[in-house]
Order: structure tokens, then sequence, then C-alpha cells
């Protein structure tokens, strides 16, 4: 049985990470990485507030927290009074799966291929712990030096990094990572400390 696939549920912080069936490629220019974000904007911003991601070649990561029960509920229209008989856990999961169901068939589309794309169901673990938050976000922007595609992290324009160290306008919730932090310089300062991967990759249960 997989690990790290428990329902999510309202108010909670989670890492949710996925990445192509039998490790195939799932982002192979420039612009599937940024039609990808378009549409975790459409599908997924309105039910999550997101603090970091890193997209790669055959995987992703995202730190989000769920919004709450209410305001899934405005999003999606449904009535006051039909709200008690809703599965939210059903209802937040549909989401990803409308995102990556969306992104695939474009994908499959400009690639002429067939069948899945993403490993099924895709992996969430919940956040709980202040040293897992800031080690995660830390891991997620290491990411694309510790896999060898770029020499430095800070020049990787696929993740949240890039985002937040800039302060280009983006669907990150900066204010929130920042303020965590202590402000930006603090931030950068964090990311200047070398990560530990043992304990982070420990945390994950990858």
């Amino acid at each position: 049985m997989k690990k790290n696939i428990a329902p999510m549920i309202p108010d909670q912080l989670y890492h949710v990470y996925n990445r192509g069936i039998n490790r195939t490629k799932i982002f192979k220019e420039y612009r599937n990485y940024r039609f990808f974000l378009r549409k975790y904007q459409k599908y997924i911003c309105p039910i999550a507030d997101t603090y970091a991601y890193c997209l790669l070649g055959n995987h992703f990561h995202f730190l989000l927290r769920i919004k709450s029960a209410n305001e899934i509920f405005e999003f999606k229209k449904i009535k006051t009074e039909q709200r008690e008989h809703v599965d939210l856990s059903r209802l937040i999961a549909t989401q990803f799966g409308t995102l990556f169901n969306c992104y695939a068939q474009a994908f499959n589309k400009t690639n002429d291929r067939t069948g899945g794309l993403f490993e099924n169901p895709f992996r969430r673990i919940q956040v709980d712990d202040d040293i897992y938050f800031t080690q995660l976000i830390k891991y997620l922007h290491f990411n694309p030096e510790n896999h060898g595609i770029v020499h430095d992290f800070k020049q990787y324009k696929n993740s949240s990094y890039y985002d937040i160290s800039t302060m280009k306008k983006s669907f990150i919730d900066k204010k929130s990572v920042l303020d965590y932090f202590g402000g930006l310089d603090e931030f950068r300062q964090f990311h200047s400390i070398e990560l530990d991967e043992k304990n982070i990759i420990s945390l994950l249960l990858e």
C-alpha cells in the first residue's frame, strides 16, 4: 500500500508531491512549466494558499495550506443547506485530479502520446512542525541543484525561491513566508546555510 495518501482536510498544511509514471518527464519545455502553473492557479489556488513550490523534469513539490471549509464551499458555490452532505476531502482531491488531467491531456496532445502521465494517487504529507516547515522550503528550493539541473539553485526559475527572492509577482503567499522568516534578508540568509539533506529526506519519507 502506498504511503502518504491520507485524505486532505481544510485548514491544514501539506507537502504535496508527485512524479511522472515510471519517472517519465512531465515537463519537457519551459512553456510546460508555465502552463502547469497557470492551471495550478486556476484549480488549486482557489482552495489553497501556496507557500513554496519546485517543478523539475519528472516531478514537482508544493507546500500549501488548504483553505477553510467555508472558503471552499463559497468557491464551489455550494448552498448552506447542502454543505453538511459534502465530502470535503473528496472535493479537494477532485480539484487536484482536475489539474493533473487537464495538464496531461494538453501534454499528451502536444507530444503525440496517450495514457496516464502522473502517478496515482498523488502524495501528501501533513506538515505540523516548524522545523519541517522551514527545512521543507529549503529542500524544495535546493532541489534543482541537488539533481544537477543547475549549479546554483538561486538561478532556477521554476521554483518559488526565484519568485520570493526577486519579489516577482506570483501566486505564492510571499508575505506569509517572509513574515515567518523575519524578512527577505533573513529568508536569503537561511538559504545560504547548507541543507541537511539526510534529515529532510527522512522527514519526507520518500
